[in-house]
């Protein structure tokens, strides 16, 4: 949340006035060693509710509590798209001819047609009320590594205002927000690293022993835990609570989700003290509801 805002919010649904708490990614209780995941329910994408438009290939997320909004990345369709996790209605799509408009941060010239062809994640900095957008180097030899940066603008709506251009081979897979130190965390492989948008600085490398193929990670609203999705050695879909403190993964939090129909982990978000875990397999047919779903889960303890 932005430190001078109240951690709540008044909305209005209908005729129904609800008070929601602006920050949801609460902490998972370490203390239990032994949890299980439960399938709540899946978010189709393909098309998104009350949409005819789709998801062409899932990347990264970022959640927005005053928005009650969860961004998603398709580095496929060049786009990110505006969602409603608790429908799953599609509010809004920011498309290629918008990113590639994009002046440099500090000025420049605009992106043009090469920083938008992989995007891969994204993240919200509640602290300045930002959202981020990183590209990456797959698949053209043309794609170019790009920050992209979002601000609100005077109606309150998040318009892409900047861009940064990343270091050559910069292919930051993951990204999240971290609200005990303020710093944005960009993950690749094995690798994490901080990312400050206005030096244009990524910071220097660290890992998490046994964790690799990192594809997706947020933080919990206190900062000492993050959540990542990745893959096994196998390439088998997973997803992790890391002690942040420690860098180590927290005992007995590491899921395999392949048995829930997940086949490539890319993104998770804790929202409502639920996990939203996006699906970025691409061997579903169009017309599947799975393909480049979300899933919702419940832990039971």
């Amino acid at each position: 949340m932005h430190p001078t805002s109240s951690p709540y919010r008044a909305v209005t649904v209908g005729s129904v006035l609800f008070v929601a708490v602006l920050w949801l990614a609460a902490p998972v209780n370490a203390a239990t060693s032994s949890p299980s995941l439960q399938l709540v329910r899946t978010i189709r994408t393909s098309p998104f509710v009350n949409s005819t438009i789709s998801m062409k290939d899932a990347e990264g997320s970022a959640y927005v509590p005053q928005d009650n909004s969860i961004w998603l990345a398709d580095d496929n369709g060049r786009a990110i798209y505006e969602v409603d996790p608790t429908n799953g209605n599609l509010k809004r799509m920011i498309g290629t001819a918008t990113f590639q408009a994009t002046p440099r941060f500090g000025g420049g010239q605009v992106a043009g047609s090469t920083r938008d062809q992989d995007i891969e994640s994204m993240a919200y900095d509640a602290g300045r009320d930002a959202l981020y957008a990183f590209s990456g180097i797959c698949c053209s030899g043309s794609s170019q590594p790009t920050a992209f940066r979002m601000l609100r603008d005077a109606k309150g709506v998040f318009q892409v205002e900047s861009y940064q251009p990343l270091p050559t081979g910069s292919d930051f897979t993951a990204s999240g927000w971290n609200p005990a130190d303020g710093k944005l965390y960009v993950g690749v492989h094995k690798d994490f690293r901080s990312y400050d948008y206005a030096t244009n600085s990524p910071g220097p490398t660290f890992q998490v022993p046994t964790l690799r193929a990192i594809l997706g990670m947020s933080f919990s609203s206190n900062g000492q835990q993050l959540y990542v999705a990745h893959h096994d050695s196998s390439g088998n879909a997973q997803f992790s609570v890391v002690d942040w403190g420690t860098k180590t993964l927290v005992p007995g939090w590491t899921f395999t989700l392949t048995s829930f129909g997940i086949r490539d982990s890319r993104a998770v978000e804790m929202i409502n003290g639920q996990f939203y875990i996006l699906d970025g397999y691409d061997g579903r047919a169009k017309g599947d509801p799975l393909r480049h779903a979300l899933y919702v889960f419940n832990v039971q303890a």
